[in-house]
């Protein structure tokens, strides 16, 4: 199913090609990491890739810019904050540890940014 569908999109994208669109075109494609998907596609593509940051510093940067001040200050317990902080840090050396596979990690846990906004 999914195969047929990716040779489709590989034929309009062809035929757009053909075409000659005119020079503001813009077409964008995202996707998950598959090895089903054509490589036609791909080779003809500028691909940009979103990396998780770098450090813990910066994991925990990047977790708290996707909070927004309401999630922060509606909580009316003292020690929400820090262990909000405390979450968070927990999360960036989750984040960190994964990078090193089996070094790391016995087995590897997938703790993600919804894991992380469940936890508060």
């Amino acid at each position: 199913m999914l195969a047929s569908w990716l040779k489709k999109l590989e034929a309009i994208i062809e035929a757009v090609g053909k075409n000659k669109p005119a020079k503001d075109f813009r077409l964008f494609l995202t996707t998950d990491p598959t090895d089903s998907f054509p490589l036609g596609i791909l080779q003809k593509s500028l691909k940009v890739v979103k990396e998780p940051p770098d450090g813990l510093s910066q994991n925990i940067k990047g977790t708290y810019q996707k909070l927004n001040e309401d999630i922060i200050n509606e909580r009316p317990r003292a020690e929400f904050k820090p262990l909000l902080y405390v979450l968070s840090f927990f999360h960036a050396i989750i984040q960190e540890r994964k990078k090193y596979g089996k070094i790391g990690y016995n087995v590897e846990y997938a703790f993600n940014n919804s894991d992380h906004l469940i936890s508060y």
